[in-house]
């Protein structure tokens, strides 16, 4: 009994410092949206099913391109919508599946400054068929890796010889470094820890 009733006052004597050690922190934000908490589960990532490389719409790449397969807008309050041309191949087709005709939040994690892309890890098995050694990479280029990373690339990168699967590129870059960074320098403070959001529209 008396074992019991320390551990309880040691208890409470430890839950009322964390409580005083707190009250300088800012507000608590209050819970996070799903698409925030989760994004492997929304419309755009969910791809818990793993892609049937026998299928057609799984072959590997022929060369050809889906012009304006997406739409993406840069920030969540953007209203400047960007078109995307994207790679017919099985990774494409598989991604495009689980995307919606309706807007989808998208927020990318990671952001990197010095390789130039933000970044998202994405659920599902893609098919790894059609990656290819990349030594170039343009701003504005979308690269999906075998360990589920979905990267935009937001500056050129000279030299990057990487293994990875194209997805497609954003049609016209030209500003794209400057607005990438002034969203990120925008949402540093982002009480979720999201470095940058896209909201993202397919238009098949």
């Amino acid at each position: 009994m008396k074992k019991s009733i320390s551990y309880l006052v040691t208890m409470i004597l430890a839950v009322s410092m964390l409580t005083m050690t707190g009250c300088g922190k800012t507000e608590d934000p209050g819970t996070p949206p799903a698409d925030v908490i989760s994004p492997e589960n929304t419309a755009e990532s969910d791809t818990t099913v793993e892609s049937d490389t026998g299928s057609d719409t799984t072959t590997t790449y022929d060369g050809s391109a889906m012009e304006n397969a997406v739409t993406i807008r840069i920030g969540q309050g953007s209203s400047t919508e960007r078109a995307v041309t994207m790679y017919s191949n099985a990774a494409v087709h598989t991604m495009l599946d689980y995307l919606s005709t309706d807007m989808t939040l998208f927020p990318a994690n990671i952001y990197e400054e010095e390789e130039g892309f933000a970044a998202q890890n994405i659920r599902g098995t893609y098919s790894r068929d059609d990656e290819i050694t990349v030594t170039d990479i343009k701003a504005g280029e979308l690269y999906l890796f075998g360990d589920g990373q979905l990267r935009l690339y937001f500056r050129d990168v000279t030299g990057a010889n990487m293994t990875a699967t194209p997805i497609g590129y954003v049609e016209d870059a030209t500003d794209i470094t400057e607005v990438v960074e002034e969203e990120y320098a925008a949402n540093e403070d982002d009480p979720w820890g999201v470095k940058v959001y896209f909201q993202i529209t397919k238009n098949m």
